[in-house]
């Protein structure tokens, strides 16, 4: 994810992106991953300095179908678990201001976001989000939502999600490998990445009525 700021779009864009960054410790959540234990284990017990290393627990889908989905029981144990072990829960907002400001954590924390926009994200997330008062970050690519049918997320969801503790993000418009874009060279595909990154953040600012500040990168795939 990456801080946008001006009308100039380029590739450059792609080097600083947040997450691939890391901010210290990156941690891919969203499959039936063998070492779930050991990495809750990480983040619980871990010796994690406290100034970079904060961990971002990235998910996906939580209806428990699919590769990329986690079982809801099991999102909302690990969310008790970090509450259990007085583990912060912090927004990206509030990880940016300490890192510019170089402001040591005096308290274990940790950023927590879902990827492409999912209906189980307003359907499952957003009330578990709210009993806890964890503010989450939500990446959504703008064609996935729609503009009715009971599956699928709707502009309206986004809004009422944004005042219950969902903060929406931009994913890009269509979600494509941007590197594959970029390095087609034409200027297609320099309008294509005009679109996918910045007409999209313009198109949920319009929606939503709010700054968009982060972009995820689909797939992880940026250049530098």
């Amino acid at each position: 994810m990456i801080k946008i700021d001006n009308l100039l779009i380029s590739i450059s864009l792609l080097s600083v992106l947040l997450v691939s960054l890391y901010i210290g410790v990156y941690y891919k959540t969203d499959t039936y991953i063998e070492n779930e234990k050991e990495v809750f284990k990480e983040i619980v017990h871990g010796n994690i300095t406290r100034l970079h290393k904060v961990p971002i627990i990235l998910y996906h889908n939580i209806d428990g179908k699919g590769p990329y989905s986690l079982p809801f029981e099991k999102l909302k144990n690990q969310f008790i678990q970090l509450q259990k072990n007085s583990i912060k829960v912090i927004s990206l907002q509030q990880l940016e201001s300490h890192i510019d400001e170089q402001k040591p954590f005096n308290e274990k924390v940790v950023s927590i976001t879902f990827d492409d926009g999912y209906y189980s994200m307003y359907e499952k997330l957003m009330p578990l989000a709210r009993s806890l008062s964890y503010p989450v970050t939500l990446f959504v690519y703008i064609d996935t939502i729609m503009p009715g049918g009971t599956k699928s997320l709707t502009w309206k969801m986004l809004t009422i999600m944004q005042k219950n503790n969902i903060d929406i993000q931009c994913h890009s418009q269509s979600h494509p490998d941007l590197v594959k874009v970029y390095n087609k060279g034409t200027i297609e595909s320099k309008y294509a990445l005009y679109r996918e990154i910045y007409l999209s953040k313009k198109i949920l600012e319009l929606y939503l009525n709010k700054n968009i500040d982060y972009f995820a990168f689909p797939y992880g795939r940026y250049s530098v």
